[in-house]
C-alpha cells in the first residue's frame, strides 16, 4: 500500500495548510488531497468532467485519485465510512435528477450513482478510513492529515503498535457506540489520570459530537456520551491542568 507520505512526496510535498480548518470534504476533495492534488483546481468540475480531466492530463498520482474516489464511495455504500450528506444521481426514462438520501437507504447498488463532487464525509471519518487501510505510517497515525506542519498527539502505549493488527475486531456495534469510540479516540486516548494533563471542556466535546454526528446526536445524547467517556478525575471544569 502506498502511504500518504509517499503520495505527497511524489507530488513535491504540496502545502495544504489552507485546508486545515475544513471539517467536511467532498469525496472528490478527500481523494485529491490524499493523492497530493489541489482540489481547488478541480472544484468546478462535475464527476465525469473530473474523471476526463485526470485521464487526459495524467497528473502524477491521477490513478490513485480515481481509485480513491471509487473506494470511498464503496466504503460509504457498505457503511464503512459515515456520511452526513449523500447526493445520488437518479434517472427514470427521459428524466434525470439529483436526490439527497440518508445513509441508511444507501446500498452497494448505489455505487455508480453517488455524486463524488457533492457527497460529504467528515475529516475524522476520512482519517479513520485512511488509517485502517494503511495510508498512514505508524508514527503518523495520530497526526492530523493535510497539514504542512503535522500536529502529533501522544499515543496510548499500553499495547505495542506492532501487535494492534493481531487484536480481534469488535463483532457488534451501534451508531451511538461508534460515537463513543470516536470521542475516546479524539479526546481521551492519551489521557493519564495520574499526570497533569490538559483535557477538553464538556461543552466543547458536546459541540463536537453534535457537529460531527448531526443526524444522531441531540443535546441529551451528546451530554450522556461526554459523561460516559469523561474520566472521574476530569469531571470538574476542563481545558486546564489537574491540580
Amino acid at each position: 500500500m502506498t502511504t500518504l507520505r509517499e503520495l505527497h512526496h511524489l507530488r513535491g510535498n504540496p502545502d495544504f495548510s489552507h485546508w486545515n480548518t475544513v471539517k467536511l470534504f467532498s469525496i472528490a476533495e478527500a481523494s485529491l488531497l490524499t493523492a497530493g492534488l489541489e482540489p481547488c483546481e478541480y472544484n468546478h468540475l462535475h464527476d465525469y468532467q473530473l474523471r476526463e480531466k485526470l485521464i487526459s492530463e495524467k497528473p502524477i498520482n491521477w490513478q490513485h485519485s480515481l481509485m480513491l474516489i471509487r473506494s470511498i464511495i464503496e466504503a460509504i455504500c457498505t457503511q464503512e465510512i459515515k456520511s452526513p450528506y449523500i447526493k445520488i444521481d437518479r434517472s427514470d426514462y427521459n428524466n434525470q435528477w439529483d436526490e439527497v438520501v440518508e445513509q441508511a437507504r444507501v446500498s452497494i447498488e448505489d455505487v455508480g450513482s453517488i455524486i463524488a463532487s457533492e457527497t460529504k464525509i467528515h475529516r475524522d471519518e476520512l482519517y479513520k478510513w485512511l488509517k485502517k487501510n494503511g495510508y498512514l505510517e505508524p508514527h503518523l497515525q495520530n497526526t492530523i492529515i493535510v497539514e504542512s506542519q503535522p500536529v502529533t498527539y501522544k499515543q496510548h502505549e499500553s499495547v505495542q503498535q506492532n501487535n494492534v493488527g493481531l487484536l480481534p475486531e469488535p463483532t457488534y456495534t451501534t451508531p451511538l457506540l461508534e460515537i463513543v469510540d470516536a470521542v475516546i479516540d479524539r479526546f481521551w486516548s492519551g489521557y493519564k489520570p495520574d499526570e497533569n494533563m490538559v483535557f477538553e471542556k464538556q461543552l466543547e466535546i458536546e459541540r463536537w459530537i453534535k457537529e460531527t454526528y448531526p443526524d444522531i446526536a441531540n443535546p441529551y445524547i451528546a451530554k450522556a456520551i461526554d459523561r460516559i467517556c469523561r474520566h472521574p478525575t476530569a469531571k470538574l471544569g476542563g481545558n486546564k491542568k489537574i491540580k
